[in-house]
């Protein structure tokens, strides 16, 4: 799904990219691939020992972004930012996309997932069974988090319709991932996948 976002936005040109919260570098080694310059942002000093044995010449920053000024007036052409805004307190998730889209160039791009969607099939099933699903962020806690810092969105894709685990795969795993991939932008996907994912703009 990046692959194909960074093609449609960069179309292969150069960009600078932001990976906020980027743990072990999962996706910050993705993009120094990618982007003319690629930096990474996270609070634990463990997770980041193994980003900075993953990346070769991403810049690797230890802080809180929203308590310290890490990034100065730097401006990025794409930010990510991924598994934390459902795991997060909501006064968190405001000072943390305020933060972001401060340092998101005029045409940038951010890109962000909210990976306990309230309304997926496997929450669903989970609920009807009458157990706890866990930690949940609800479409419109995330309009109003998008809307209130000034963003918009572009784009929505649904990822992880189908109500499987990693103990319970009843399709080869490559199969799967082109289904997967195949449904991500039908509107059932978008409404009711374990994740979806999201492209935002300036509103203005």
């Amino acid at each position: 799904m990046l692959d194909e976002i960074v093609a449609r936005r960069f179309g292969g040109g150069p960009f600078r990219a932001l990976d906020f919260a980027c743990g072990t570098g999962r996706i910050l080694s993705y993009l120094e691939g990618r982007a003319r310059e690629a930096t990474g942002v996270d609070v634990s000093p463990t997770m980041l020992a193994v980003a900075r044995r993953r990346v070769r010449t991403a810049r690797v920053i230890e802080g809180d972004l929203t308590r310290e000024d890490l990034l100065g007036d730097a401006r990025f052409d794409l930010i990510t930012c991924f598994r934390f805004f459902p795991n997060a307190q909501p006064e968190l998730r405001a000072e943390v996309m305020d933060r972001l889209v401060a340092h998101l160039a005029p045409q940038g791009l951010l890109v962000f997932n909210n990976h306990q969607n309230h309304r997926g099939l496997r929450r669903r099933l989970v609920r009807a069974v009458g157990k706890d699903p866990g930690h949940e962020m609800r479409t419109d806690e995330v309009d109003a988090l998008v809307h209130g810092a000034g963003l918009r969105v572009l784009r929505r894709h649904g990822i992880g319709l189908l109500p499987l685990t990693h103990r319970m795969i009843v399709l080869p795993v490559p199969l799967l991932a082109r289904v997967e991939h195949r449904l991500a932008d039908s509107p059932v996907s978008r409404r009711w996948a374990t994740s979806i994912l999201y492209e935002c703009v300036h509103a203005d």
